[in-house]
């Protein structure tokens, strides 16, 4: 497996596999971050909406890939209040049915982790439906759930809890990515 980070020009690349993949997440209700679509030109059109966000750097977006394709995405989002610089929300973590329970989201969010901590982001949050699998998820790799949702203009999306991560201070030896 390879983890591969996506811009605005390689996106295209990977659309038709990625609008697959989020059609398989709506068809079992494991997609946040993204309209419910069932459409395969639906779902690439809202992965082709992504590309100003990710040729401005606003946005990051990751892909797992293995011998058969794509079976997992994930994004973090740059966009900063100016009340909080250094936070950052990560978003839509997508993983194949097939390829569940074999390290792929894991993999995904330490590549987002380690790229956000180069970039000097100090906090990661990220939303979700209360007693969802994601929130297992997320608190096996170290998050923790936010005790109050007091300001919801903050996230990209409405949902019932927010997790978040301290990161670790930015180390000189870390490069840019940019």
């Amino acid at each position: 497996m390879k983890i591969v980070m996506l811009n605005a020009a390689t996106l295209p690349v990977y659309r038709e596999e990625l609008a697959r993949l989020l059609i398989e997440a709506n068809r079992t209700n494991a997609s946040v971050g993204f309209p419910c679509v069932n459409g395969q030109r639906e779902a690439e059109d809202a992965f082709q909406d992504l590309c100003p966000a990710l040729s401005q750097n606003e946005r990051l977006l990751w892909i797992a890939r293995d011998e058969k394709g794509v079976i997992g995405t994930i994004q973090l989002i740059l966009v900063h209040s100016p009340d909080l610089p250094h936070q950052a929300e990560v978003s839509t973590l997508l993983v194949s049915a097939t390829a569940r329970r074999r390290g792929v989201g894991r993999l995904l969010l330490r590549a987002l982790e380690n790229t956000a901590q180069n970039l000097r982001c100090t906090i990661l949050s990220s939303d979700m439906k209360s007693g969802s699998d994601a929130e297992a998820f997320y608190r096996a790799q170290g998050y923790r759930c936010a005790l109050l949702r007091q300001d919801f203009s903050r996230y990209s999306r409405k949902n019932e809890v927010v997790y978040y991560k301290q990161l670790l201070p930015f180390t000189s030896t870390s490069q840019s990515i940019f």
